[in-house]
């Protein structure tokens, strides 16, 4: 009752200062004028309500924050604050949630769980407008990250090795998909899928390597070439991931540890250890195809198993390897790190063991972080749990349980991770003990908030 008062009380007001303004033009105008300026919200007890910014459409009559709030904010109860391009003579409010419609006086809280139309009248008692106002709140965890199983089905064949990587093909960005048919009589084959699919996989000819014996999970592309070690110690090369060759003049590399990129102060390294009269050496290969010895390869040094990527830190590129075996078929679980491929540090202290010496890991950036996934102990326990760093691989922690991942997932080694355009994180195959055959399948997770709109 006390709002209806108000209203007709500023009616009768309106009417008599209309009268007074004559029938002007611009007047007039001024007078038709219906439209909220500014739009804010307050509750004490709802941290940074009163500083979310509102846009207001005025083409569309929509009120609605961009950003949204954080998830579980309760909002039945808020000061609304409106301000008008000139003041109007009264404002009718419907809120959704209470199915109540008020003439409001500008001061009541209003039930903004669920959408508020506004209907503003101007001072001619005539114009009015109408707007509708939403309070946009993240409906699921922004922390929490979604697991599924993507694709049952890769090639849908028994494998005994298993590696996906990342290649250019007709015009677009592709899954290269490297497997050895359990069938003693079949050879290395290639598959392919679009980064967009994932899920249909076609065979593609593959050329050039050996029937057996390469190490595909070592994969690496240097300046624009990919390079694969054998396990008797050669090294192959390719220009499009299909056609493969021996490289000439080449050490006898018994691994592939991945390459450095150029930098502003340093060029660019294809990594490996090489054996030279019967040691163990770090090794570099330039752009042009000339071999540079290092030191000495330390005994807890991995040479297989390991986690591997690139990454820029304080003008420098680098190239980490974290857990894997050694030359004595340990385990181990330490990070190491290069600039230069031939001189490799110990990232990790020795005397601290942050995870369980394993092999077969996956190492990806995720997040703004480093997650290190999964692996094979020494007792041939796979593993399925997730350690992240945030210091470039010098200390790891396990992640929080938001982002772990599912039940039904089974723990694994020697998968393949991929991050797509998307920030989803996809897990090619594993393999679920030392000697099992790889999975066929892929597992894609995503934290929430990476992929609410921006």
């Amino acid at each position: 009752m006390k709002n209806i008062v108000v209203f007709i009380t500023g009616c009768i007001t309106l009417w008599f200062l209309t009268s007074c303004l004559g029938s002007d033009n611009s007047d007039t105008y001024v007078i038709r004028d219906a439209q909220i300026a500014s739009f804010t919200l307050q509750n004490d007890s709802v941290a940074g309500l009163s500083k979310v910014v509102f846009t207001i459409d005025q083409l569309n009559g929509r009120i609605f924050n961009l950003d949204s709030m954080p998830f579980g904010t309760k909002l039945e109860n808020a000061v609304c604050t409106l301000e008008y391009v000139i003041g109007v003579a009264g404002t009718q409010v419907m809120q959704e949630a209470t199915g109540d419609t008020i003439w409001w006086n500008g001061t009541d809280s209003l039930n903004f769980s669920k959408p508020v139309k506004f209907v503003t009248t101007a001072y001619d008692l005539i114009t009015t407008k109408t707007y509708i106002a939403q309070v946009n709140i993240h409906q699921v965890q922004p922390d929490t990250m979604i697991w599924e199983k993507y694709a049952g089905r890769l090639t849908g064949q028994a494998v005994d090795e298993q590696a996906v990587t990342i290649c250019p093909y007709d015009g677009q960005e592709a899954y290269f998909l490297y497997v050895k048919p359990a069938a003693p009589d079949k050879g290395y084959e290639l598959y392919f899928s679009p980064v967009t699919d994932a899920r249909t996989w076609t065979a593609l000819p593959l050329a050039g390597l050996p029937s057996s014996d390469m190490r595909i999970s070592q994969f690496t592309e240097y300046e624009s070439i990919y390079y694969m070690p054998s396990s008797a110690g050669a090294l192959y090369k390719s220009g499009n991931g299909r056609d493969w060759e021996l490289v000439q003049n080449a050490p006898v590399v018994r691994s592939l540890l991945g390459a450095v990129d150029k930098g502003v102060r340093q060029s660019s390294a294809l990594a490996v250890v090489a054996e030279r009269d019967g040691a163990l050496l770090f090794a570099a290969m330039d752009k042009d195809g000339q071999w540079r010895y290092g030191e000495a390869v330390p005994a807890g040094f991995p040479l297989s198993g390991f986690g591997h990527i690139r990454y820029h830190s304080m003008y420098y590129e680098y190239l980490m390897v974290v857990a894997g075996l050694n030359a004595g078929l340990q385990p181990t679980n330490h990070a190491w790190a290069t600039a230069n491929a031939t001189e490799w540090v110990l990232l990790t202290n020795s005397d601290l063991e942050f995870f369980e010496k394993k092999e077969g890991v996956m190492l990806t950036r995720y997040d703004d972080k480093f997650y290190l996934i999964g692996g094979i102990n020494a007792a041939g326990e796979a593993s399925k749990e997730i350690h992240y760093s945030i210091d470039n691989g010098v200390s790891w922690a396990p992640i929080d349980s938001m982002v772990v991942l599912p039940e039904e997932y089974k723990a694994r080694g020697y998968a393949s991770v991929h991050v797509d355009k998307d920030n989803y994180m996809l897990i090619f195959g594993g393999k679920t003990g030392k000697q099992a055959q790889p999975l066929d399948e892929l597992w894609r997770g995503r934290i929430n908030r990476l992929g609410f709109k921006k």
